[in-house]
């Protein structure tokens, strides 16, 4: 078994159940050679926690009881007792430490520490009563294909972008594949002749991520790139499709995922600037300001609700969004 795939998905109940709660704790998760699988600290959890959570593990992987069972066993007398001044210490009998085991057999050990003892074992034993979920291959975005009808016009509008071209391949057949990559993108674009059937033109809500929008809007305009203002959405989430709901400028706190600019192809493929300067990791934590009021309430309501260990950078959009935003020149968008 995927071993380092079911410890990130037992850390990922646990802290779901601790942020329910509003106790953040750190988790640990050790094998039974007491090798440390997995190990993370929430933030606002105590700095000692993450010690604690550690030695919890390993008793429960090494010894394949639970922490809170351990405190008879090791008192003098007890068959346990000479097991605690061996290891350096590293056996403990604080409640929060429990064995994993899959098919019957012990693999590991997970030790959660942050609260009291009580809130500790409460949070691991409602965590680990999740099913667990089917673990799920990697599936990462490799290429997009633009649709144009003037393959070579195309290239040079990408390549002004400054974005790499990593091909340019063509054969006798009337075929020819060209692949740009944006500078820091994991993602590469697809163009040419016969590579799609998709009208030019059509691609549109095609997001670019940016840390600093007016940089990168001050960049295309330097390049000649028709670009429009900044805008934003009032309503704190994602954007509108309508335009009538956009508000001019970025957002004026510059909240992460709240900044957009849009520009477009020679062909019309539609493009948007989104600003991410922090990045949502499936629950925001108290005191945390990096994102709009809105979409810290949706995020956290839906971890109340139900534990979500998607990711939450990935909203869903219309994809017409976009288009609506085109300016035929720079600064021509209407916002509000």
């Amino acid at each position: 078994m995927d071993l380092l795939a079911y410890a990130k998905d037992i850390s990922r109940r646990i802290e779901a159940q601790a942020t329910r709660v509003n106790v953040p704790v750190a988790v640990s998760i050790i094998d039974i050679h007491g090798n440390i699988i997995l190990k993370h600290r929430m933030n606002g959890a105590p700095v000692f926690a993450a010690d604690l959570s550690e030695r919890k593990a390993y008793t429960s992987a090494l010894v394949g009881i639970r922490t809170a069972e351990m405190s008879p066993l090791v008192q003098p007398g007890q068959p346990l007792f000479p097991m605690m001044s061996v290891s350096g210490g590293k056996y403990f009998s604080m409640g929060g430490g429990a064995p994993l085991k899959v098919d019957g057999q012990l693999v590991a050990g997970v030790g959660v520490s942050g609260g009291t003892v009580e809130q500790d074992v409460e949070i691991m034993e409602a965590g680990l009563r999740e099913p667990v979920a089917a673990s799920t291959p990697d599936m990462k975005l490799e290429v997009v294909v633009i649709p144009v009808s003037d393959v070579d016009r195309a290239k040079r509008f990408y390549g002004g972008l400054g974005w790499r071209l990593d091909i340019d391949y063509a054969t006798g057949d009337d075929y020819r594949v060209i692949q740009f990559t944006p500078p820091g993108s994991g993602c590469s674009i697809i163009f040419g002749t016969n590579v799609t059937t998709a009208a030019p033109g059509s691609a549109k809500g095609l997001h670019l991520i940016v840390s600093d929008i007016e940089a990168t809007r001050r960049d295309l305009l330097r390049r000649g790139v028709a670009i429009s203002e900044l805008f934003h959405d009032a309503g704190g989430v994602f954007h509108h499709a309508a335009s009538k709901d956009l508000v001019r400028g970025p957002n004026p706190e510059r909240k992460s995922y709240a900044s957009y600019a849009s520009f477009s192809d020679p062909d019309g493929n539609a493009w948007v600037f989104q600003e991410v300067t922090a990045r949502l990791t499936g629950h925001i934590a108290p005191g945390d300001t990096s994102f709009t009021p809105e979409l810290t309430n949706v995020v956290r309501g839906a971890s109340a609700s139900k534990p979500s260990f998607e990711r939450a950078d990935a909203l869903v959009h219309e994809p017409s969004t976009a288009a609506l935003l085109q300016p035929k020149i720079a600064g021509e968008t209407h916002v509000q």
